[in-house]
């Protein structure tokens, strides 16, 4: 009688974690070696602006987490794609290694296929490097990779097929993922059947890159039309990679829907943002706002907007918390009363490091604005270590910044950052020219009181 109370609570509390929405994820993901760890959403709109969440992780790398969903969804935890279904409970062990992680329990064996994704690549499948340095070695035709190519879709497919614990919706948005990926491979001949020189100009590459698109038109176009079935499938990254490649081509005949067209709009208007925003120009993107149908484009380009807005040219800029060389702690606004050039950068991030001496001349071409560097290394070690040994130039002033803080209060998505602050600790550009373009730079730096 226990055994059957015990397994009716079980029942009871799976189907009340499944209709109440509730998806539970633990387990360990110390192989990431930080203490957050960003889970994200991947769907439509997260090429626009992220919908990301940080998961902490203890000292021994432990995790527990729950999320409420409405319905199955993807995320990404580090590069580890993840299909959560409501009422999933996963034990797991992940790391930036995709092919080592591991999943137990409920939920289990969709996410387990997941891991095999990485696979379907014409970088994975073939030997590009094989070719460009062995003279020996002839380059397959487009017709005998594509052999190959069907081929390994089709195991991929038949992988699919055999899973018996997935819902319909995951194995008919995973049937797309592979098509598109077939698709994609097909595209990327061009790069990995070195189809176009090193020293090809970006005009003639493309133009190059057209007519292969041309040859290919009977294999890829009968694929697309599969893709463009379901504005749906616009929730895989896959998807919307290969019909943004073949779209800006304007090669290939597709159906294009009202929010497929929306969905390019509002990814070209939000690279447009991510170069920064005038006051000139936020009425028109508030006009576009309004425009967008698609709920998820909407609520994501505006959200996108008003982050950017609170960075735009004029605005009192976002201070933080840093640290000098011996530890002292102050305010980046403790630094006003000159202008202020910052370089967010990393000891791991190479174009960081390359950015570095072009930055230093221009600490010593113009000493009327201070320049600042703050790094955002977490192993603080590292980063003593190359300022001792380097020594720090004497016209930059070096510190160390909380990177969680400076994603928040600066938007910070990648690195290297430059941002310029007037003397008034108000912003000029929060996106500003690298230091290695030399003539826009300086021409900007010309114009700083």
């Amino acid at each position: 009688m226990k055994r059957i109370i015990v397994l009716l609570v079980f029942v009871f509390t799976t189907f009340f974690s499944a209709s109440a929405g509730i998806v539970k994820i633990s387990g360990s993901l110390k192989d990431f070696k930080i203490r957050k760890v960003e889970i994200k959403n991947c769907g439509i709109a997260v090429n626009i602006h992220d919908r990301k969440m940080l998961i902490e992780v203890d000292s021994n790398g432990l995790f527990q987490l729950e999320l409420k969903l409405k319905r199955p969804t993807y995320y990404l935890i580090g590069h580890n794609l993840l299909y959560l279904s409501p009422g999933d409970d996963l034990k797991v062990k992940l790391g930036y290694a995709v092919a080592r992680g591991q999943f137990q329990g409920v939920g289990e064996e969709a996410n387990v296929y997941l891991k095999g994704r990485e696979r379907l690549s014409g970088w994975k499948m073939f030997d590009p490097m094989k070719w460009a340095l062995d003279s020996n070695s002839r380059i397959p035709t487009f017709d005998e990779c594509r052999i190959k190519i069907d081929s390994l879709i089709g195991v991929r497919l038949q992988e699919l097929n055999r899973l018996t614990k997935v819902d319909d919706r995951f194995r008919e948005l995973e049937t797309i993922r592979v098509k598109a990926c077939q698709v994609q491979i097909y595209l990327d001949y061009f790069s990995y059947g070195q189809l176009s020189r090193w020293d090809d100009t970006a005009e003639v590459k493309q133009e190059k890159k057209n007519a292969f698109y041309q040859t290919i038109k009977l294999f890829v176009e009968p694929l697309l039309k599969e893709l463009t079935a379901s504005d749906d499938y616009l929730e895989l990254a896959e998807v919307r990679d290969v019909l943004g490649e073949c779209y800006s081509s304007n090669v290939f005949e597709f159906p294009q829907s009202v929010t497929f067209l929306e969905l390019m709009k509002a990814q070209e208007n939000a690279s447009l943002l991510d170069c920064g925003l005038k006051k000139a120009d936020y009425k028109l993107y508030k006009d576009f706002t309004r425009k967008i149908q698609n709920k998820d484009l909407k609520q994501a380009f505006s959200a996108k907007l008003q982050r950017r807005a609170i960075l735009m040219e004029g605005r009192l800029a976002p201070d933080i918390l840093l640290k000098d060389i011996d530890g002292n702690e102050l305010k980046l606004s403790d630094l006003k009363g000159k202008p202020l050039f910052v370089d967010i950068w990393a000891t791991w991030c190479l174009p960081c490091l390359a950015q570095m001496p072009r930055f230093q001349e221009l600490s010593e071409k113009y000493p009327g604005i201070q320049f600042v560097g703050i790094s955002i290394d977490l192993e603080v070690k590292r980063w003593k270590e190359k300022l001792e040994k380097e020594g720090i130039p004497p016209r930059i002033k070096e510190y160390l910044a909380d990177p969680y803080a400076l994603q928040e209060s600066w938007d910070l998505a990648s690195i290297p950052r430059f941002i310029l602050i007037d003397r008034d600790f108000k912003i000029i550009t929060a996106f500003a020219t690298r230091p290695s373009e030399k003539e826009e730079i300086e021409t900007i730096l010309n114009s700083v009181k």
